[in-house]
Parts: structure tokens; C-alpha cells; sequence
């Protein structure tokens, strides 16, 4: 059994116990024959798990996050996902997705919950590349069911969305608007429910 089936294997069971109300809608699966790159908040083992129980296919962590628990780096390590922390140089740190993207890796990048302006600035760059496909990864619920420094979780619906919902129409836009947007509308989502902008999205159950 490879490394990512074991782990994704893993995320589901202990997700499946702790954190049973999870939804998944959106993009998860892009073409094999291109890299892609997803973009998302870091809630530390929430997004950990989320992703595991999202993603069918290999993918690789990326973490911006330069204050991430070290503790879920070292296990993805261990494990054998080769997860990745980078500098907080902008154009070193673009360089290394944009190497991963053209070997056709399926990219997580994770962001700091309160991003820097080093953060920003990359999710900006990767966005304005033409070439690259980016997405983001929305995740609601996470901060509710699991605290930071809690060990208890607490039964909360979890919803996961994929998707880019709209084009960058200004130069003005703040570079996370779309994650925002894309969180706002996946909160509080009554279980079975499926709201309107995700007609056109399968479901992943």
C-alpha cells in the first residue's frame, strides 16, 4: 500500500469518528495530464484531514504557513507525503510551485489563517500566471469543531468546496476574495442541503 493510500485510509477512519459531518463539493480532480494547484487556509489537522478525505489522487502539502504546527509536517514526512515548507521568499517559493505544477503534481498550498503581505503577494503571482492552474480550497467549520491547543473536538458540519466561483474583475480585489467569498457561502449549511452556486458542481460523498 502506498504512502498516500495508507494516509488518506487513516484521515477517513479518524475523520470518520471525530469529525463525521463532512461535505465535500467542487473541483477535486483535475486533468492527470496537468499539475494544479489548490490554495487554502491552514486550520493544522483539520485541513490535514479534510484534504486527505477529499483528494482520491496524490497531492503534495505545501506549507507558507511559517508559524505551522511542526508536529503535522513531521507526521506528513514520516508518512511519506514529502511535504514542503517554503522560505517566505516570494519568488524562490513561486519558482518551487511553479517546478511542481510543470511535473504535473497536484499541489496543496497552505495559508497562514491571517495571511502577510509575502503570502498575499504569492497568491497574487500564482493567480496572474496565466499558465497555472489555481483554485481554491475553502474549508468551513474547521475552527469550530477543532480549537486551537483543543484536543476534543466538537460535532459541527465540516463543508469543503473546490472551485474558482468568479474571474479577478479588478486590480483592486483583494487576492483572497474568492477564498472569502467561497467560505461565507459554505457556512452553515443545513445538512443535505445543497445551496444554488454549486448546481453546476458534483457532489463527492
Amino acid at each position: 500500500m502506498s504512502s498516500f493510500v495508507f494516509m488518506r485510509s487513516l484521515a477517513r477512519l479518524f475523520g470518520s469518528i471525530f469529525f463525521p459531518f463532512f461535505r465535500v463539493w467542487g473541483e477535486t480532480e483535475i486533468r492527470p495530464e496537468r499539475g494544479c494547484i489548490y490554495m487554502a487556509r491552514n486550520f493544522g489537522l483539520l485541513t490535514w484531514i479534510s484534504a486527505l478525505r477529499a483528494f482520491k489522487k496524490p497531492f503534495r502539502f505545501v506549507s507558507a504557513d511559517q508559524s505551522d504546527n511542526l508536529f503535522w509536517f513531521w507526521l506528513a514526512t514520516v508518512c511519506g507525503l514529502e511535504p514542503i515548507k517554503l522560505s517566505g521568499d516570494v519568488n524562490h517559493d513561486f519558482l518551487r510551485i511553479e517546478n511542481l505544477y510543470t511535473s504535473k503534481e497536484t499541489v496543496l498550498l497552505l495559508l497562514p489563517e491571517n495571511p502577510d503581505q509575502a503570502t498575499l503577494d504569492l497568491v497574487n503571482k500564482i493567480k496572474a500566471t496565466a499558465h497555472l492552474t489555481s483554485l481554491f480550497m475553502a474549508i468551513a467549520g474547521a475552527r469550530t469543531a477543532l480549537r486551537p491547543d483543543s484536543l476534543i473536538p466538537r460535532a459541527c458540519a465540516i463543508s469543503l468546496f473546490c472551485g474558482m466561483p468568479h474571474p479577478q474583475s479588478t486590480m483592486t480585489q483583494k487576492p483572497l476574495a474568492e477564498l472569502e467569498f467561497l467560505e461565507k457561502a459554505v457556512a452553515d449549511i443545513p445538512l443535505n442541503e445543497l445551496p444554488s452556486i454549486f448546481f453546476n458542481h458534483s457532489r463527492n460523498l
